[in-house]
């Protein structure tokens, strides 16, 4: 019979004061903490504090032995615990940091006093931990040490290369000098250093051993009450190691420390690769907010099934095989997102079109191995698919938000993480993009209304010119077009013809027909906003000259652009893509309907180039549906999502298959939720909110995951449910039932 293990001690506790918390103590800080954190708030409240209730106390009359009597301050708890003959901070690193830095501050403050030689003394020998040998501090990091003894003899600090939470150190030094009231700093300096020694207290809970200093670590720290979602995340992962938890931890700091291109940027990586690889693991709504809110959470709920295996590490293989080897890659797509990389061009438009969760495809097709390149030509596919999708969306007047950008990465999920080569994910982003192709015929009937579309004319208008300038050596790029630049105006949407009525009475057009006519694509060009101002109410033929010199595009509208002295390049590249006859410049007096109808088959033309699939690097499908009239949306192949995109509402409403404010219905357990159909195809729900697809409405009425919201809601006079109204639609259009 096995013989009892011996019972550990119970938790003791004992009062310190701050003297008692450093003298002849130093303390080491292990794998599971984060690192210093502390900034301004935290620190000015602290010394607030402090001198809050030292001050009405102190006297200048007073002797510093009179301190003896002043009222203590309590500084709360810390946790310590034991490991191989050291001492470990299990909570409390905050604020013994920020002790030790204010001890630091007080023994240079005290060292040029003549009545402060003993003090001085005790100071020094206080922040080195009682170190005799004048080299270690009382709290052990080797980083910071560095600067501890920087700050203690009055050396030069440099921040290069820093760490974060290092840099975060040496502030808050800065911050406590920055802060501390002038009297602590001369006739009162004495008397508050030693009420800070003696009559400032902690109590220390002491834990006996690591395992234990753990639990009580994570029962003072449940739920993010003082951690945060990134801390709780190592400490979950990292909890199971077979490593050196010391050097596993120094591996996910250094990881943390490469991705802060902003504070969220850590965590939204982690939030990223879970979705990518885990999103067929509890869909519902609730699970998808604990993904976003609490992942360590999340990860421990669904355990069993994302880590079936019982063998130690699993957890830490999470960071080991993935999270460790993807974050560089990302570190780089966080760059593109900020300044146009060439090759990845695209991961700024869609930033620049706030594209929510871009990198969730990107990283669901990336595996460890791949090579960089491999890794780049993926990242460029999904990027451009992106773009694509905006691009095909804006031009019949969709929304493309985070709804509909969720339900399409939702639908495309499962083929790219099975897709192991590029030619694999092309494939299939191709076959999803494969019906989005004939939509590019609406940019002869695409309107720009300033109100609500202006962003994307503006942007698609950049492109075009963007392609162009770039195509005949001029060197202008998209991102320049798009963003306001120090020196100058940003670019604007500029109206070929005016919109004053009488000025072209020589047309035999109507002004009200201008009117409609000037606002479509091709009346239309992108311009300085300078010159955009300048350019005012005059006649098209007055503004030739400076179009000409604005950009290739809008110069293309002069006829010496075309066929003039130094036009060589222009006329060899538009040639060499089959644009001679569509560039056809303006004559004074032409009919302006026609024009713009012909320049907006020249517009039609040069998108079909820019966003062509050999651009993009998409491998089509071997049949593709003719021009005409497509379904709207990817076409996934045998993926079930294929029918969210096949049609949208807007289109059913455009067809007139549902009347105008007719009533909807939708059941779930036992209740009827009803709804508004709008004249434009939007779906407004009880609650006032509107939606442009129907499964978001569904889900926000009934507060549930519903699955369809084609099936689920019914057009209440009919009976018909939506999904039966899209198969008429889809059979009066072509003659082919989709599949609810």
């Amino acid at each position: 019979m096995q013989a009892p293990r011996s019972a550990k001690p119970l938790v003791s506790a004992r009062e310190l004061s701050v003297r008692d918390l450093f003298n002849g103590k130093s303390y080491h800080l292990d794998f599971f903490q984060r690192g210093y954190v502390w900034e301004r708030p935290q620190l000015e409240k602290i010394i607030d504090d402090l001198t809050a209730k030292f001050q009405p106390q102190w006297d200048l009359a007073h002797t510093v032995d009179d301190v003896e009597n002043y009222d203590p301050y309590f500084m709360g708890c810390i946790i310590t615990y034991q490991k191989d003959g050291a001492t470990y901070l299990a909570d409390g690193q905050q604020r013994v940091i920020t002790l030790l830095l204010m001890l630091i501050i007080l023994n240079r403050r005290t060292v040029h006093r003549e009545e402060a030689r003993g003090l001085n003394a005790q100071l020094r020998m206080l922040v080195r931990g009682g170190d005799r040998s004048d080299r270690r501090f009382a709290v052990r990091v080797g980083p910071y040490e560095t600067y501890f003894g920087q700050l203690l003899d009055g050396r030069p600090v440099s921040e290069d290369g820093a760490s974060p939470d290092l840099r975060r150190v040496q502030s808050a030094s800065t911050h406590l000098l920055a802060r501390w009231p002038e009297e602590l700093r001369q006739d009162a300096l004495l008397h508050f250093a030693r009420w800070l020694l003696d009559r400032v207290s902690f109590v220390e809970l002491d834990a006996g051993d690591a395992v234990r200093g753990k639990e009580m670590f994570n029962a003072m720290n449940d739920r993010g009450r003082h951690l945060g979602p990134l801390d709780h995340l190592k400490n979950y992962l990292l909890t199971d190691a077979h490593e050196d938890p010391e050097q596993l931890d120094q591996r996910w700091q250094s990881m943390v420390n490469s991705l802060q291109a902003d504070s969220e940027a850590p965590l939204n990586y982690i939030r990223t690769v879970i979705r990518a690889r885990y999103f067929d693991i509890d869909r519902s709504a609730e699970s998808d907010h604990a993904k976003e809110d609490s992942p360590h959470e999340w990860l421990h709920a669904h355990a069993n099934a994302i880590w079936p295996s019982k063998r130690r590490g699993k957890q830490a293989a999470l960071f080991t095989e993935w999270l460790e080897p993807l974050h560089g890659r990302y570190a780089t797509l966080l760059r593109a997102v900020d300044q146009l990389q060439g090759g990845l061009e695209a991961v700024w438009f869609n930033s620049h079109n706030d594209m929510p969760r871009q990198f969730d495809l990107t990283l669901a097709a990336l595996q460890p191995e791949d090579s960089e390149g491999t890794t780049w030509r993926k990242a460029r596919l999904v990027a451009n698919f992106i773009d694509l999708f905006v691009v095909t969306r804006g031009l019949r007047d969709l929304p493309y938000n985070r709804d509909e950008v969720h339900e399409l990465v939702a639908a495309l999920l499962p083929a790219v993480r099975e897709s192991r080569t590029e030619d694999d994910l092309s494939g299939v982003l191709g076959r999803a993009a494969a019906d989005w192709y004939p939509h590019f015929s609406h940019v002869r009937e695409a309107r720009y209304r300033e109100g609500s579309n202006r962003a994307f004319v503006l942007y698609f208008l950049a492109r075009l010119t963007a392609w162009l300038e770039r195509g005949v050596g001029g060197g202008e790029q998209a991102q320049r077009l798009l963003t306001a630049q120090a020196d100058r105006r940003r670019f604007e949407v500029e109206h070929l013809f005016t919109k004053k009525l009488g000025v072209y009475p020589d047309q035999a057009t109507p002004d009200e027909e201008i009117q409609l006519k000037r606002g479509m694509l091709g009346g239309l060009v992108l311009i300085n906003g300078a010159d955009n101002a300048s350019l005012g109410g005059l006649r098209l033929e007055d503004k030739l000259l400076p179009y000409q010199r604005s950009n290739s595009l809008a110069a293309s509208l002069h006829p010496n652009a075309v066929k003039g002295r130094g036009t060589r390049v222009f006329r060899q590249f538009v040639a060499q893509h089959n644009l001679t006859d569509k560039f056809q410049p303006y004559q004074p007096g032409e009919p302006i309907g026609p024009f713009i109808e012909s320049r907006g088959r020249l517009y039609q033309a040069i998108a079909e180039l820019v966003w062509s699939p050999e651009e993009l690097g998409l491998t089509m499908p071997a049949s593709r549906e003719p021009s005409g009239h497509t379904k709207n949306g990817a076409s996934i192949g045998v993926y079930k999502a294929r029918t969210r995109h096949t049609t949208t509402l807007a289109d059913i409403a455009r067809e007139g298959m549902i009347r105008p404010d007719e009533r909807l219905i939708g059941r779930r357990n036992g209740l009827a939720h009803r709804a508004t159909w709008l004249q434009d195809g939007r779906i407004r729900i009880e609650s006032g909110e509107i939606f442009t697809t129907p499964t978001p409405a569904a889900n926000r009425a009934t507060g549930n995951e519903v699955g369809s919201g084609w099936t689920f809601w019914t057009v209440e006079r009919t009976k018909a449910t939506l999904a039966a109204v899209r198969s008429q639609y889809l059979q009066a259009v072509s003659g082919t039932a989709n599949g609810p």
